[in-house]
């Protein structure tokens, strides 16, 4: 479910029959901490044979020690269902995103309405939606983009009636088993973390400071630095254009307005 440009700028909630999803502001970050949410959006894109990786010291991983058919059995969905820590961490996910009071029982996320107390009786009437395995990967797909987070469509689940043969199925795998360990050797680029993206927006904004940039959600703070970097690459182009001219005519007058959402995978 791709969000348009709209929603995504928007600092309201979304409202959805499942109950309702905030856009998390900089300051429920702050309030929770960055390394706290840093840990949060990792449990939106790990995937079980990365949660398993064996750990230094270990013979063999859970997830090696499984079957082929096993792995194949075993999506995100159920592993939570399998593994408490997962439970534990997966339901501070949901927490965090939803508005109403969420709970986790018999395997599933379920959504309560307001008011209703996590410690006392639940009862039926209390509940507002059960999130099933659909749902669950839906949520998350939400979720990643409310914090910029790029959606891929899960690779895995890709039919075999898609390939031409069995060959072209294997050079696919082996494809993406390599590109998964380019991108789990990639160190992170300290330029673009959230503290260092937010004082980089307070330090040339004319009135955003630290002191009002918490009310900004985080897709609105990454929308504005993504707008006024190529902001200044466009004045850049601007003045060289005004000095040495423009023989090639390369320069594009409507390019600080120019639609950048629509082209990416979000």
């Amino acid at each position: 479910m791709k969000l348009d440009y709209g929603t995504m700028i928007s600092a309201y909630p979304l409202h959805l029959t499942v109950g309702t999803i905030k856009k998390p502001r900089i300051d429920d970050i702050e309030r929770i901490g960055f390394d706290e949410f840093g840990l949060l959006e990792g449990f939106l894109t790990i995937k079980p044979k990365d949660y398993y990786a064996k750990n230094k010291g270990e013979p063999v991983s859970f997830w090696d020690s499984l079957s082929d058919e096993e792995k194949e059995s075993l999506p995100m969905f159920k592993a939570i269902e399998q593994d408490q820590t997962l439970q534990f961490f997966y339901l501070k996910v949901f927490r965090f995103f939803f508005e109403e009071p969420v709970d986790y029982a018999s395997g599933f996320f379920i959504i309560l309405k307001n008011g209703t107390e996590l410690d006392g009786d639940v009862g039926q009437d209390d509940i507002l939606a059960v999130i099933n395995e659909n749902q669950f990967y839906q949520l998350l797909t939400i979720f990643k983009q409310l914090c910029g987070i790029k959606v891929d469509d899960d690779m895995t689940n890709i039919p075999d009636s898609m390939f031409k043969n069995a060959k072209a199925k294997a050079l696919y795998e082996k494809m993406q088993k390599n590109q998964s360990k380019i991108e789990a050797n990639k160190a992170p680029d300290l330029n673009y973390s959230l503290p260092n993206i937010i004082s980089s927006v307070v330090a040339r904004h004319p009135s955003i400071n630290y002191i009002n940039v918490g009310q900004l959600t985080v897709y609105q703070l990454l929308d504005l630095f993504n707008r006024m970097r190529s902001g200044m690459w466009y004045d850049i182009d601007q003045t060289r254009v005004s000095v040495w001219g423009d023989e090639k005519n390369t320069f594009k007058p409507e390019g600080w307005y120019k639609n950048e959402y629509d082209k990416k995978d979000s």
